[in-house]
């Protein structure tokens, strides 16, 4: 066997027994429920993963289903839905800057059950049900938020679709 043969063997070991994570470590997929994070701070770092905060979140109740799709030999565009509820420090206005209400068809002040499930998880937030504004993300119809001003929460839900 040649030196050449024997330093690409030493190499080529080398190369595979790397100490950086493989590439599957550093994938989004997810189907994690914000209960399973034992407080504040790891629940809205594991939120901030999935999602951009619009302004300021001092708190978070979710359900994240994710498939991150951005591997293997065929890359492609990720599959999610993200349901979320959010406490936030105003009154919610910038989630919703640049989208349109939601249709009046679409009974724009319903709270959805995903809504109420989340909210239910925390005592303050369960008064948190009178009249929420619908809103809409004009260029993704699978992305909605309900805002409640006065308590400064905001209902998040987007998904692929």
């Amino acid at each position: 066997m040649s030196a050449r043969c024997v330093a690409l063997g030493v190499a080529l070991v080398a190369a595979c027994s790397s100490s950086s994570p493989p590439a599957a470590s550093r994938s989004l997929t997810t189907d994690t429920d914000s209960r399973a994070l034992p407080d504040v701070a790891q629940r809205l770092a594991f939120l901030a993963r999935y999602l951009r905060f619009k302004s300021p979140v001092s708190d978070a109740e979710y359900i994240i289903h994710y498939h991150d799709n951005s591997g293997g030999s065929i890359p492609g565009p990720s599959d999610w839905d993200i349901r979320a509820v959010l406490q936030v420090a105003d009154d919610g206005a910038a989630w919703h800057a640049g989208w349109e209400p939601c249709p009046a068809s679409a009974a724009p002040d319903a709270v959805p059950d995903w809504a109420r499930d989340l909210l239910d998880r925390r005592p303050p937030w369960k008064a948190a049900r009178a009249s929420p504004r619908c809103y809409r993300d004009p260029r993704s119809a699978a992305s909605t938020v309900l805002v409640f001003a006065d308590d400064h929460l905001v209902a998040y839900a987007t998904a692929t679709q």
